[in-house]
């Protein structure tokens, strides 16, 4: 199995941008110290029903992978149901042939659950898939090419993922592109492919926003659509030129980083997707739900109207406060969403939706000497927020295992028993309060390009 590390740096005068210290339901304060109620609390330890074994064991509990380790192949048992469970050093693939994460569908195609593998059928490197097309619960997770909770293969083509793409009313739009972006400007520093929107209105306020279409853009192709929320003191330029969000270190550009990565681990699977990233209100503030929960809704309209987007493939990810609004959002707006990542999250800061308690894929990293946004209990913090999404999906509950102090590693842990196709997993790091840690197991710091989360986000994106 595979472990992952974290940066050590301490990051004292930005964790007051970030966004997650709390006060007693009130905005973060400047500072980035946690008051009552934010410190981390306990539950870390590894219970019988979630244990860790060097072999990457699935336990009742859950699947925990320390790093990178695959399951062996993945291949499909009788009626498309891989054993899931054993694990292979140095992440191999089955012989099999690798399974298309992301597979590119025209308009109306369709994959057939064995047509996207290799001979045979075999899922190579990653989790088993189900007769039904659900996520295999004993893949194990982790970076460096491994597939966290199944790499299924589509049933009827989409973006890749459980079910054929939903497409918007922008497909078939030849001029959507051109509509949407007219009069608006380009952003220095940021990919040339983005664009900072004109005369974006919401509750009537003009509002802030920056899209990223591919340069290839196809308007007959569903695309995969993803919402990169910024963390307190950033900004939508910031998230769309890959500044750093935590602290200095090397590759943290447009290329390197651009929607914290996301836009580059697409790109590098050849699964181009569309990028949105808003802005507060005013710009510099911070997120609050009764405002930006609307203007989430006016966004999605906006884009889904003008481009074609695969409205079952609708994501959101952001880091600390952006977290905290991606979180409320898996929570508020569930119907709308496929899948969040959240990178610090916290459920406090704004008054939080109601839960309808809606099925949502749902992955979530912590620092586990994070103070601005920590791990937390079972009701306040990071560990809240994955827990109630492994009950709304009717996962097993167990406890969560989590990384050791001073073991420069990272440790995710994947609940088992899920509603088929609804995942949840979190992954746990040796750092404090950042989306960007290098994971090598050796050298500290932050790092656009080694960071180990975007790889393992992406791969949590994908297999949809």
């Amino acid at each position: 199995m595979r472990v992952a590390r974290f940066n050590m740096v301490a990051l004292p005068l930005l964790l007051g941008f970030l966004g997650c210290s709390s006060g007693t339901g009130g905005p973060a304060s400047q500072g980035g110290a946690s008051a009552t109620g934010g410190t981390t609390g306990k539950g870390g330890a590894t219970s019988s029903g979630g244990a860790t074994s060097s072999g990457g064991a699935t336990s009742s509990g859950g699947v925990t992978s320390s790093g990178g380790v695959t399951g062996s192949g993945g291949s499909t048992g009788s009626g498309g149901r891989g054993s899931g469970g054993a694990s292979v050093s140095g992440g191999t693939t089955s012989a099999g042939g690798t399974a298309n994460l992301g597979g590119t569908t025209s308009l109306g195609g369709s994959t057939s659950l064995g047509g996207a593998t290799g001979g045979g059928g075999a899922i190579g490197s990653g989790g088993a898939t189900r007769s039904d097309g659900g996520i295999g619960s004993g893949g194990v997770s982790g970076s460096g090419g491994a597939v966290g909770t199944g790499g299924a293969t589509g049933l009827d083509g989409g973006a890749g993922g459980l079910s054929a793409a939903v497409p918007s009313k922008g497909c078939g739009k030849t001029d959507g592109a051109k509509t949407l972006t007219t009069g608006g400007s380009s952003v220095s520093g940021a990919p040339t492919t983005s664009t900072r929107l004109k005369g974006v209105t919401s509750g009537g306020k003009s509002r802030a926003v920056i899209i990223d279409i591919p340069a290839d853009y196809d308007p007959s192709k569903p695309y995969r659509l993803v919402f990169s929320w910024r963390q307190m003191g950033g900004s939508d330029t910031g998230n769309a030129t890959g500044l750093h969000p935590a602290g200095d270190g090397p590759n943290f550009d447009a290329k390197s980083y651009a929607y914290f990565g996301l836009r580059r681990e697409a790109l590098n699977a050849n699964q181009p997707a569309i990028f949105v990233a808003p802005d507060t209100d005013p710009v510099g503030g911070n997120w609050d739900w009764a405002k930006d929960s609307v203007y989430f809704d006016d966004l999605f309209a906006l884009v889904t109207t003008n481009l074609c987007i695969d409205e079952s493939r609708v994501f959101a990810t952001g880091f600390s406060f952006g977290a905290m609004m991606s979180y409320a959002l898996s929570v508020g707006r569930a119907d709308k969403l496929r899948a969040v990542v959240t990178m610090a999250p916290a459920n406090y800061n704004f008054t939080q939706p109601t839960n309808n308690h809606v099925a949502l894929a749902y992955m979530s990293t912590t620092g586990m000497s994070d103070g601005t946004c920590p791990w937390g209990d079972d009701s306040r913090g990071g560990k809240a927020c994955v827990v109630q999404h492994a009950k709304d999906n009717g996962c097993t509950t167990a406890t969560i295992p989590t990384t050791t102090s001073g073991s420069k590693k990272y440790l995710c842990y994947d609940f088992e028993g899920c509603k088929a196709g609804y995942p949840v997993k979190v992954c746990t790091f040796d750092g404090g309060h950042t989306p960007s840690s290098i994971d090598d197991g050796s050298s500290t710091g932050d790092d656009g390009l080694k960071a180990f989360i975007p790889p393992l986000a992406w791969k949590f994106i994908s297999q949809f």
